[in-house]
């Protein structure tokens, strides 16, 4: 018999395998680029096909991370750089929403490179990672930050709340000025 968590599964299955499709099609086309998202991609497939399990907060940040970067790729974008700096920054940031479900975005001050831009996408959630990424997606405010040409590094920290949710802050920043 189908649970609703098998159905869960089998959704993130296919969009995790379409997402690959996509990103092959780019590395075919020749983006060197791609090729490491593939591989990124291909880890979160046999994570998003794998029967549902416990994912530690920091394999959820790196796996959104290397979904975001997938994204970035399949259109035609640099893959962020990871900064161990935006991490510890987005740790913090997290941190108040393990929680409070209240997601509330502060104005943002590049805390790890100064006078460059900034932007940050904020879950909460018990979502697999790539569940986020998509929401993120089709969102355009979080779309635009993960596709926005000028951030060329970023970070993700997640933290889980005492009922289990987690709470993730995605950091982006741009070249300093």
């Amino acid at each position: 018999m189908l649970t609703r968590d098998d159905a869960r599964a089998g959704g993130r299955c296919r969009s995790a395998l379409a997402r690959v499709a996509r990103v092959a099609r780019v590395a075919r086309a020749g983006r060197a680029a791609a090729v490491v998202a593939v591989a990124a991609t291909v880890g979160v497939v046999v994570t998003a096909c794998a029967p549902a399990a416990p994912v530690g907060v920091d394999e959820l940040a790196r796996e959104m991370f290397d979904l975001t970067n997938a994204e970035r790729v399949e259109a035609g974008l640099a893959p962020l750089e990871w900064s161990d700096c935006l991490a510890d920054k987005a740790l913090e940031r997290a941190a108040p929403f393990a929680d409070d479900p209240d997601l509330v975005h502060d104005t943002l001050i590049a805390t790890c490179h100064e006078g460059a831009m900034a932007g940050e996408n904020l879950s909460r959630s018990e979502r697999a990672a790539a569940e986020v990424v998509e929401l993120w997606m089709d969102s355009p405010g979080h779309r635009a930050n993960i596709l926005r040409a000028e951030f060329v590094i970023a970070g993700i920290g997640c933290v889980e709340g005492p009922d289990g949710v987690r709470a993730c802050a995605h950091l982006f920043e741009g070249a300093a000025d």
